[in-house]
Parts: structure tokens; C-alpha cells; sequence
């Protein structure tokens, strides 16, 4: 799986790598960690007992099952860290999960000059997310109508398209139900994204291009979901759906999907 990362999430110059993260409960004491933009070394990485877990672990570890205490992925530890540059100073003890994770940083790192933080420094670092805004909207602003919001290509008369009603919330000026998308698959990742921002725009909005239910593929190649209500309606390619079950036929020539439903069809 590749990862993909934020452009305008702060993360360490020298935290590119893989090996460059960490999670509380794999790291190592005197490994140096970065807190609050600055360079912390580790003394100790303490377990908590059970019984003195605050009581929203406790009701995160009922609801996910009572796993195994010891083991659990989000059980609440302790990480006593104290400046890098400070080694006679009171160390800070910060309790969060196991699996949070950390940036590593390597023993030879720098820190900004001026501010004395882990680069880039909160100055450099918004100046760098108000060039990209900046430039995001002099691309937006070059929108034309009819024009897909992804890819920025006309769309003909015979590209299939999709178009969201209401609001256009990249370019508002340009009126209601005018955001409109290629549906192919170099521009369904613009598609999916604009989806999601779609429905967070208005409370209990509802996507558009996602299920949350499971989709039943049989091995005569028909479809159908879990829920009745599904969005797809036929766009079962466009849609995601939470859950992919696929029904492969039995090794006997002839037996086709073992499935009810498809039995039943």
C-alpha cells in the first residue's frame, strides 16, 4: 500500500523515511522524538496498570472487545521525555496509546537558527501552505463552465460525466449545480474527493459515491448490496462500497455461485 501524506501537515525535513516513525510502545529509551516541533529524548516508556487506566480507555477497550490488556494496540502508556537541549531539566510524562505514533529523529539533526525548532519551523512552514493555497486557487479561478473540476478538460457530448447538485464548492461563482466531473478512471480520484467534501458541506449529508454497506459480487457477474437503500442504482463501478465479498464457483464444472441469493435468481 502507498502511503499518502498531507502536503500541508507539518512533519520533520529529516522524518521522510518509513524508519523515521514510530509508535509509542516500540520506542527505544535515548532515542530522540520530536514534541511540540522541538527535540525531546526518551527516559522511559512505562506501562500503566489496568486499574489505573483513565476511565475513556476503559470504555475504548469494553468496546472493542475486552481484548487482552497486555497486547492491546490502544492501551494508555506513559512517555517520559525531557528536552534535548535541556538534559538537567524536569523530564514531561505524556500518557497517550500505545500505537500513537512518533517522529525519530537521527542523532545528527538540525533545528532553525532563529527559532530553535525541528525545520521547518512554523514560519517557513505556513509560508509554504499559503503558496500552495495560493497557487490551488489561481488553478481553481481558471475553471471554465462545463469544464471537469478534476482535470481540467472539456467534457464532450460523449464522455460520461456526473454532475453534484447544489452549491459548487470550488468555484461558487460559477452558480448551483455546475461542479461537474469526468466519471472515467483518471479523474474518479478528484470525483471520490469532492464526494467526500460534497457531504461534509451540510450536516447528515449522505455521500454519494460510498456505501457503507457490503457489496455481493456472484460468479455470473450480477451484483447486489447488503442494504436495500444502496446510492449505486445500477453505478455499482462509480460506488464504494465499506465491505467486497466476491463468491467464486465450487472446483465441480457446472455448480456455478454456491450462494442462495444467486441460487434463488
Amino acid at each position: 500500500m502507498r502511503l499518502r501524506f498531507d502536503l500541508d501537515e507539518w512533519r520533520p525535513d529529516q522524518c521522510r523515511g518509513y524508519r523515521s516513525y514510530s509508535s509509542t510502545d516500540r520506542l527505544e529509551p535515548d532515542s530522540i522524538v520530536v514534541w511540540e516541533r522541538q527535540p525531546y529524548r526518551v527516559v522511559q516508556i512505562r506501562e500503566r496498570n489496568q486499574v489505573d487506566w483513565p476511565q475513556n480507555y476503559r470504555e475504548a477497550w469494553v468496546s472493542h472487545g475486552m481484548p487482552e490488556p497486555s497486547t492491546w494496540s490502544y492501551r494508555p502508556v506513559v512517555a517520559v521525555i525531557r528536552h534535548d537541549d535541556q538534559p538537567q531539566s524536569k523530564p514531561l510524562h505524556l500518557q497517550c496509546p500505545a500505537s500513537a505514533n512518533w517522529f525519530v529523529l537521527p542523532e545528527h539533526y538540525w533545528v532553525c537558527r532563529r527559532c530553535q525548532e525541528v525545520p521547518p519551523c512554523k514560519h517557513v512552514h505556513n509560508e509554504a501552505v499559503m503558496d500552495r493555497a495560493s497557487e490551488r486557487m489561481e488553478k481553481e479561478m481558471a475553471i471554465l463552465p462545463g469544464v471537469c473540476h478534476g482535470c481540467r478538460e472539456p467534457i464532450s457530448k460523449r464522455q460520461k460525466s456526473f454532475t453534484f447538485p447544489g452549491a459548487n464548492l470550488i468555484r461558487p461563482d460559477l452558480g448551483d449545480d455546475s461542479a461537474i466531473f469526468h466519471t472515467r478512471r483518471s479523474c474518479y480520484g478528484y470525483l471520490d474527493s469532492y464526494d467526500q467534501r460534497w457531504a461534509a458541506a451540510e450536516p447528515d449529508r449522505e455521500r454519494l459515491f460510498y456505501c457503507p454497506h457490503t457489496l455481493t459480487e456472484h460468479n455470473d457477474g450480477s451484483t447486489e448490496c447488503s442494504s436495500a437503500a444502496c446510492v449505486a442504482n445500477g453505478r455499482e463501478d462509480l460506488v464504494q462500497h465499506a465491505g467486497w465479498v466476491r463468491h467464486h464457483p465450487q472446483m465441480q464444472a457446472g455448480r456455478g455461485c454456491w450462494c442462495l441469493a444467486a441460487a434463488a435468481a
